[in-house]
């Protein structure tokens, strides 16, 4: 078997309200689904989340002359091959392709990619990750959540520094967290995100309502500029209250976190599987966090609007013993619900790992044909 091609196609569907998460925001969901093809005929599918232009380029001038021609199923030799020609921007691409030659492996194989990892449950838990809205709405939100049996729940923080709430103010994020755990009840998960929004200080000052609220993790709460920094300042946060420090979604493989697990600056790292160099580089971080103590709980692109990188992400947390909750992105679109065959479904606030074989689920081609867009 060897590789022909690969194939990249944009895909948008807008919005009817604004998404937020901290200083991102964004009017439409999408992304970039990536086809690896084979002379076979067997395809692997995964996607991408960066710039389409500049992730084309990267992968017909530096990646596919590297792959064409080569055994998909060399997944491990592949990668190393890969990686020694990130230096030229092959970061933003590694990703989706090593999930795409896991989907091959495992079509080839007959298996489910999860099984191919060595299983350790069929099921995992998610928890439910609205946008960044007023008090009231998430509230209203909350009530919704709860009756559907989310085990836990995402809160956005940080309106008081994107313009929501008056500056530097951090009183509508208290209200946000006050009412959810009202709402909710002490059997709920909730974590709590910034998106990098807070300085130290302000961190600090939110730490006592978290504390009593219970509060599951504390993702991204600093805003800094570099890796270098990033690791210092989550790493001087570390001790400073009794919430588990969550983060590090941003860096790409085990290299770039080796220094934020071996200094313990986070207690829960969250590679995302995209970012980090795919499903043969999350597993790497997530045994590496575990030889530390840590746990993980991969990050998921809430901006797809489809669920590709969702089923990417369960297969990883499926084979993890360290593994916590999936991330699950609140609001359905018709490019969710159609971009795929069969759209993989969340019961009683867990997610049933696919057991066809590969990532376990099939592109509608007709739909991707609809919300392919220039």
């Amino acid at each position: 078997m060897k590789i022909t091609d690969i194939k990249l196609t944009p895909v948008s569907y807008p919005m009817p309200f604004n998404l937020r998460w901290g200083r991102y925001n964004r009017d439409d969901v999408g992304g970039i689904v990536l086809e690896v093809l084979t002379d076979e005929g067997i395809t692997g599918i995964s996607n991408l989340n960066a710039s389409y232009a500049r992730l084309r380029n990267t992968l017909e001038e530096t990646l596919l002359p590297r792959l064409k021609g080569q055994n998909p199923l060399d997944i491990g030799r592949l990668w190393e091959t890969m990686y020694t020609a990130s230096r030229s921007g092959g970061e933003a691409v590694i990703g989706g392709i090593d999930i795409a030659l896991w989907d091959i492996l495992g079509k080839v194989t007959g298996l489910p990619i999860y099984r191919l990892l060595g299983a350790v449950r069929d099921n995992v838990a998610v928890y439910i990750a609205p946008s960044m809205k007023q008090p009231e709405v998430i509230a209203e939100e909350c009530e919704a959540y709860k009756a559907a049996g989310y085990p836990g729940i995402k809160l956005r923080l940080g309106l008081g520094f994107v313009g929501l709430d008056a500056a530097n103010s951090i009183a509508k994020d208290i209200e946000i967290v006050n009412s959810a755990r009202r709402i909710l009840g002490d059997d709920v998960a909730i974590g709590v995100d910034t998106d990098q929004t807070y300085d130290h200080f302000t961190a600090l000052r939110l730490a006592p309502m978290l504390e009593d609220n219970g509060v599951a993790w504390y993702e991204e709460p600093l805003h800094v500029r570099d890796r270098e920094q990033y690791v210092r300042e989550m790493a001087r946060l570390q001790g400073m209250f009794r919430v588990p420090l969550s983060g590090a979604q941003g860096f790409f493989s085990r290299y770039q976190y080796g220094d934020i697990v071996a200094q313990r600056a986070v207690d829960i790292v969250q590679p995302d599987v995209v970012g980090v160099g795919g499903i043969s580089e999350l597993m790497r971080v997530a045994a590496l966090a575990s030889v530390w103590g840590l746990k993980c709980m991969p990050h998921v692109n809430c901006g797809g609007g489809h669920d590709i990188q969702l089923v990417a992400t369960a297969h990883c947390l499926a084979a993890m013993n360290n593994g916590m909750y999936l991330c699950y992105p609140a609001y359905d679109t018709p490019l969710r619900t159609e971009l795929l065959v069969e759209q993989p479904k969340v019961i009683d606030g867990q997610f049933a790992l696919p057991q066809k074989p590969g990532l376990g689920i099939e592109i509608d081609p007709e739909a991707l044909k609809r919300y392919a867009h220039d």
